[in-house]
């Protein structure tokens, strides 16, 4: 009685420090920790990119026009305010922007180089002049005359026309088909208006995304019902991630809650069988409490494993009551099944183990509460169940189920074997199909609706391919200024400019700056006569009076602070915002390229030359995934495949019934690779710790039914494999009911490896057992 209360005591405890625990759904647990991969993914989620926000109102009455759009527009971007939202970009003023522009220009000296005062002293020259006035004077021909005269003289040469349109290259470099109308951004179809929010919640923050979402849609749902709204921002996928898990966990735990039920019903019908499923529910909540003492917070995708973790867990408990249960003896059952649930147990923990060698935070966090629920459950069926359990006094299980293990006489062993034989070549070609899947999207759960409205955005919003991005990162922004502009301009004389964004095309670092200044006091000092002469000479050709360029001369040394951009001009001050990011190590300066392997592999061989430089692109990154997974692969594979067999060997000391208990691991890992190409899956990080956990468990049934080949102890080894593969395959099944592609990769990896696992310990090991050792009796009671 003490030792019940106790134990319930635990579990209780347990249970209460569960809601206690504090989860994570951090994609990073999952991932290798490769340099490369996560600093670019740490970039991702420190960068103002994904703490931006897009709405895109749609209208959806044909009635209704282009006015009311926008009246609902500048509606809802005055009411979207702090805490959640510190910026909104709904409009823009042309003519303020256009001013801004102009403004900028002002700049001038401070950012024409050596090699444009080299072109312009080119033309400093009769046929080089004569041919500037002649393209003056034709656009004063135009009938946008009236704009252009002011800036013609004011800019006789041009010189201020090329910085203008490196600004508007820039400016316009967003990947999407926006117009502006009525100063609002609005889509080709005129059907479609654009809000770019700033929030200060990070995307990484679950609970501060989930009251963001909350309080937009509650804003959202003030609109009137002609209008449709999307909202596109990485906070969506944080919230949806955490339902769906959420919703995963619940419905898989009342599916297997049932199904255990149903077992407990049908084959035990007893009531102190009650112990065999709490001690691996204790089991899983005790090591979770453990887990999170030890690790810290906790991945939701690994708890997402404790139903598979209580389906091997409860492997112990089962073998331990039916032995007691049909022996005569106690002490003797518990005695003869001992060795080979040890056995068992070491040789699945040895798998689990081999996770520490990773370099996956994430499998640390499987290991660790995968072997403490073992040894948990362990020592609890060991020392404490059989307690409870009476000996052989009443029948128990249904007669049907006496030798479920046996398969029909009708079937001879070099039949069976050679069936097994050919499913096996079957699995294994199926195998070779399997491709290894690399994208990080694939880990992406959310729900439906998130992708039809990213989907809608980009059909409605024209968006293009993301680019890859540059990134220079230094301790001061001036260091990252010259780092970026060197980087710039070795870029742009291999590449050119066109498909090139860089912050350095209109500002260089103050230092560069300063220099240009000086080389164009310089410069007009010893040409501005010369120029003057030159348009006197030949102005008149063209009408031009003495006096028409006057405003170039006397603004030509005007003073202007060359130390920093002016944060008073939005637009600038906006731009800035795209290509400087002030992070916790400095400042990082951001060049926009084509995601493409050309340009990828020149633009690393760049950053090698550049210490703090590298490259972020959704390519890279994959391949950078998929090098790391595959190494990672071939190791965790290399040690497990050193652990088993050597262990085994050690505990069964006999190479032949090794080779036989290793026959179930070898069908179930070529079935769980089989399988996935069949329902058009692929491999990836998940399913590679759950063919990790099949090879746990099939190799506890080869055990099993090598050792009882071997030493015929009557403890009920065929009803107890037969229920211990029932209990996992259901811990695995409930899994197929998840909507997170995570989850349900995992659950079918380990259905179709355990199912065959088994069917390969009671039809192959048995067969291959007696043709070997040339014994033809029933060896599986």
């Amino acid at each position: 009685m003490l030792i019940s209360i106790a134990f319930l005591i635990v579990i209780a405890a347990s249970v209460t420090g569960i809601f206690l625990i504090s989860f994570d759904n951090d994609i990073e647990l999952m991932l290798p920790d490769n340099n490369e991969i996560r600093r670019s993914m740490r970039f991702l989620r420190e960068s103002s990119f994904s703490d931006k926000i897009i709405i895109s109102l749609g209208l959806n009455d044909s009635a209704r026009t282009e006015t009311d759009l926008i009246r609902e527009v500048d509606r809802l971007a005055q009411s979207l305010k702090p805490p959640f939202i510190s910026d909104v970009m709904s409009s823009v003023s042309e003519s303020e922007t256009a001013n801004e522009m102009f403004a900028f220009l002002q700049y001038t000296p401070h950012l024409i180089d050596e090699k444009t005062l080299e072109k312009i002293d080119s033309q400093l020259n009769d046929d080089g002049i004569k041919s500037i006035l002649q393209k003056n004077y034709r656009q004063l021909l135009s009938p946008s005359s009236m704009f252009i005269t002011p800036i013609l003289r004011s800019d006789p040469l041009g010189i201020k026309t090329g910085l203008l349109s490196a600004l508007q290259k820039l400016s316009s470099s967003t990947g999407y088909e926006v117009t502006i109308k009525n100063g609002h951004f609005i889509s080709k179809d005129g059907k479609h208006a654009l809000l770019i929010l700033k929030t200060p919640v990070s995307v990484t923050d679950g609970f501060g995304s989930r009251n963001l979402i909350s309080y937009l849609n509650k804003e959202i749902g003030a609109l009137p019902p002609y209008l449709s709204a999307d909202i596109i921002a990485g906070h969506l996928h944080t919230v949806s991630n955490e339902n769906v898990i959420k919703r995963d966990i619940k419905i898989v735990s009342i599916i297997a809650a049932i199904a255990f039920f149903f077992i407990f019903f049908f084959f035990f019908r007893d009531i102190k069988a009650v112990y065999i499923f709490l001690i691996p529910l204790a089991s899983v909540a005790v090591s979770m409490n453990l887990s999170y003492f030890i690790i810290g917070n906790l991945s939701y995708f690994i708890i997402g494993m404790g139903a598979v973790i209580a389906g091997i867990s409860i492997d112990y408990g089962i073998h331990i009551y039916i032995a007691v249960r049909t022996g005569s003896n106690r002490k003797e059952a518990v005695k003869n099944v001992t060795r080979p649930i040890v056995t068992g147990a070491l040789t699945t923990i040895s798998v689990f183990a081999a996770f520490f060698f990773s370099d996956v935070r994430g499998f640390h966090q499987l290991a660790v509460f995968s072997i403490l629920s073992i040894v948990f459950c362990l020592s609890c069926s060991l020392y404490i169940l059989p307690v409870f359990i009476e000996g052989k006094t009443a029948r128990t299980f249904p007669a049907l189920f006496d030798n479920i293990s046996t398969v029909p006489e009708l079937i001879t062993d070099k039949a069976r074997v050679s069936c097994w034989v050919i499913l096996l070549i079957i699995l294994l070609f199926l195998s070779s199909k399997t491709a290894f899947n690399s994208d990080i999207k694939q880990f992406d759960g959310s729900e439906p609706y998130i992708f039809k409205a990213e989907d809608n955005f980009q059909s409605v919003w024209g968006e293009k391919d993301n680019p890859a991005i540059l990134v220079v990162q230094e301790e001061s922004l001036e260091k990252a200024l010259l780092t970026n502009e060197r980087i710039y301009r070795d870029l742009a004389n291999k590449f050119g400019n066109e498909d090139i964004s860089n912050f350095a095309a209109i500002w260089p670092s103050n230092q560069t700056r300063t220099e240009n200044s000086a080389r164009w006091i310089s410069f007009w000092k010893e040409r501005a006569g010369k120029l003057k002469s030159l348009l006197a000479k030949h102005g008149p050709s063209y009408n031009f009076s003495d006096g028409a360029f006057s405003p170039f001369f006397e603004n030509l040394y005007g003073e202007v602070n060359a130390s920093g951009l002016s944060e008073d001009n939005l637009f600038l001050r906006r731009l800035k915002e795209r290509f400087v990011l002030e992070s916790g190590v400095g400042f990082q300066i951001l060049t926009y390229f084509p995601d493409q392997d050309r340009y990828i592999t020149a633009f690393t061989e760049f950053c090698r030359n550049y210490p703090g430089s590298f490259i972020v692109s959704r390519k890279s990154l994959s391949k950078a995934l998929s090098d790391s997974i595959s190494s990672e692969i071939i190791y965790l594979s290399a040690i497990a495949a050193l652990f088993i067999p050597f262990l085994t060997l050690i505990l069964l000391k006999d190479l032949r019934l090794t080779i036989l208990a290793l026959i179930p691991v070898f069908t179930g890992i070529a079935a769980s690779l089989g399988i996935l190409p069949v329902l058009g899956l692929t491999l990836n990080a998940p399913t590679i710790i759950a063919i990790m956990v099949v090879t746990g468990l099939c190799i506890d049934y080869g055990i099993f039914m090598a050792y009882t080949c071997r030493y015929h102890f009557k403890t009920g080894t065929g009803i107890s494999v037969f229920l211990s593969a029932l209990t996992t395959l259901i811990g695995a099944g409930v899994l197929l009911f998840a909507r997170h592609p995570v989850l349900f990769s995992i659950g079918t990896t380990l259905f179709s490896g355990v199912l065959a696992g088994y069917m390969a310990s009671i039809a192959a090991v048995p067969s291959m057992y007696r043709l070997w050792f040339k014994n033809k009796g029933n060896i599986l009671t």
